[in-house]
């Protein structure tokens, strides 16, 4: 399943239109334009990770931390200023500058260079999520919600399953810390690690291009 449908099932189906009021949008602009923004920059991300090898490490760094669908189905992890700051660090880190990504997105205005933000926290948050279920067990826990694939989406229906029967558990929880998604800091700061596995890329980015 593509990421535009991995979002169109986060928070009760209303991700495009929270993403679009955050960006002062209407629903339909933001989702057209979010649908349009964030294959172009899983592209941009896979392509630098294969030609770039730090960057290759640095994004399995932030992968190796873990993540499940928490953050893809709360919406101010998700659409607040801290994913906006987050997705204008990773564009910059994957093209350069902040007018360099509005340019190679084509966001011609404020609006949609928030968009584009939005965007590209929305594909890093899905990779964490993705990735999570392959290198920390997640697979089984999307297998015992019954999903045929055993992917992302499977994880996201469980999860909103049992947000239903937790609802009140986690508004008496103390509130949780959102994870951070650039990892411009860690391609300055990490050094090569030995891992027991290190998955392709074509792995990593199964659940953001399938159709």
């Amino acid at each position: 399943m593509a990421i535009t449908d991995i979002l169109s099932a986060v928070q009760g189906g209303q991700y495009y239109a929270n993403a679009a009021a955050a960006c002062g949008l209407s629903e339909a602009d933001g989702k057209r334009l979010i649908s349009r923004f964030a294959p172009e920059i899983a592209t941009r991300l896979k392509d630098k990770a294969a030609s770039d090898t730090e960057a290759f490490e640095a994004l399995l760094d932030l992968l190796e931390e873990g993540g499940d669908s928490s953050d893809l189905n709360d919406a101010e992890a998700m659409t607040g200023s801290e994913a906006q700051s987050d997705g204008a660090a990773i564009l910059t880190e994957l093209y350069g500058s902040k007018a360099k990504a509005a340019d190679a997105l084509g966001a011609s205005n404020a609006a949609e260079e928030k968009a584009a933000a939005l965007s590209a926290t929305a594909v890093m948050a899905t990779l964490a999520a993705s990735n999570s279920a392959q290198l920390s067990g997640g697979a089984q826990q999307a297998a015992d919600t019954g999903g045929s694939g055993g992917g992302l989406l499977s994880i996201i229906l469980g999860a909103l399953l049992k947000g239903l029967m937790q609802g009140a558990q986690r508004q008496l929880a103390p509130k949780r810390r959102r994870r951070r998604y650039t990892y411009s800091t860690r391609r300055r700061t990490t050094t090569r690690r030995r891992r027991t596995r290190t998955p392709g890329l074509n792995d990593i980015f199964k659940d953001i291009f399938k159709t």
